[in-house]
């Protein structure tokens, strides 16, 4: 007889939706539906009702409760501009409200319903659906080389209905293809899981698959990926670590000498050389500079577009004054006091896998794009679990 645990089944679906496929839903005139946002949109009222009415616990004053507290000026002055400004794409009007609203809230009201057992068995359900993200995104890469074609499941690994081909999700690198499973676009892969990375490492006891990740990020041909990623590496396993020895610098060493040729290597499929790495326009972001440094303290432009450096976006549409009341998402890293508390290992690598992603700010954070910002607020989440 099959039975159905359905409060284990609302901890696992969340993750599922936003990590292992985080694509699947349909498109409707061409807006996509995604099952994560729709999951959270159908389940928020019950939980905040079942919060407020229950335990109440959401009434209670913690570090995640100062936290969101912390992003209420963004959101205020958000409305405000946008109100008086207007809005030229009620699309993009829909993505910034859910990704920075509506889901940091969410994973703030879920988390009170979530008692400690939930969240290892949350862990458990993060690690499955990251080496379900793994596996899929190599066997596609492979399968492109090999066929020239891709495998999809509509409305699962893929949007059904979506105006565009997995191949026109600017995915060309020259002839060989970005890794990018079910995330649709390699550049979004590379921003979530170098985010996931520091908590991966934490709740995978099998090394292999920790290797298998970091390929995958290396396999998405950019070159922000490749930098957090070594960023990530020196950091963590030489600054960090006080127990290295000879065999971990030999690891290290010999790690150094396969990744470097695979680089060389990956540069040469795509037709470029090592100045690609280096590339001052950005990789085109450049253009699009001006648009901040032009900026007003307020701003008088109707919000339409999402730029890949979300300061940019928020200076156009919001003004400058935006700017400070922003890095306020980020706060958690200060207010959870677990980033060098070693004793606390999945709130660190929470508070890890948020630096990283402010690193990424910088110049490709996909902020509006799922499930960029839903994994970052479930990371918000994590680094406050203990």
């Amino acid at each position: 007889m099959l039975v159905i645990n359905t409060k284990r089944m609302l901890v696992a679906a969340p993750v599922i939706f936003a990590v292992a496929l985080p694509k699947s839903g349909v498109a409707l005139g061409g807006i996509p539906l995604n099952t994560i946002y729709l999951l959270i949109v159908a389940t928020f009222p019950i939980l905040f009702i079942k919060g407020m009415l229950g335990t109440g616990q959401l009434a209670r004053q913690d570090r995640y409760s100062i936290y969101i507290w912390m992003m209420a000026p963004f959101w205020a002055l958000f409305i405000a501009v946008t109100t008086l400004n207007g809005i030229d794409s009620v699309g993009m009007y829909f993505g910034y409200v859910m990704a920075l609203v509506v889901v940091p809230i969410f994973f703030y009201v879920w988390s009170k319903q979530l008692p400690a057992d939930s969240i290892q068995y949350l862990l458990g359900c993060l690690r499955n659906c990251i080496r379900f993200a793994v596996a899929f995104g190599l066997f596609l890469f492979v399968l492109k080389i090999a066929t020239g074609q891709y495998f999809s499941i509509p409305a699962l690994t893929t949007t059904f209905g979506a105006e565009k081909t997995l191949e026109s999700r600017m995915n060309d690198r020259g002839g060989i293809f970005k890794l990018f499973s079910t995330y649709n676009n390699g550049n979004i892969y590379a921003v979530c899981m170098i985010m996931l990375v520091p908590i991966y490492t934490v709740i995978e006891k099998n090394r292999l698959w920790v290797v298998a990740l970091m390929l995958s990020i290396m396999l998405t041909l950019s070159r922000t990926a490749w930098a957090l990623l070594l960023i990530y590496c020196v950091f963590e396993y030489l600054v960090f670590n006080k127990a290295i020895s000879v065999k971990k610098l030999i690891l290290i060493c010999f790690a150094l000498c396969l990744v470097v040729p695979g680089i060389v290597g990956l540069l040469g499929m795509m037709g470029k050389d090592m100045t690609f790495l280096f590339d001052s326009n950005l990789g085109g972001r450049a253009a699009y500079l001006d648009y901040f440094f032009d900026a007003g303290f307020i701003s008088s432009t109707p919000l339409y577009w999402s730029y890949e450096i979300p300061y940019v976006s928020i200076a156009e549409f919001m003004g400058l004054i935006g700017l400070v009341p922003f890095l306020m998402f980020f706060s958690n890293i200060v207010i959870a006091r677990s980033l060098f508390d070693v004793t606390r290992p999945v709130s660190r690598a929470a508070c890890i896998g948020c630096v990283m992603y402010g690193v990424a700010t910088f110049s490709d954070a996909a902020l509006v794009l799922v499930p960029t910002f839903i994994i970052y607020s479930l990371l918000v989440m994590l680094s406050f679990s203990e």
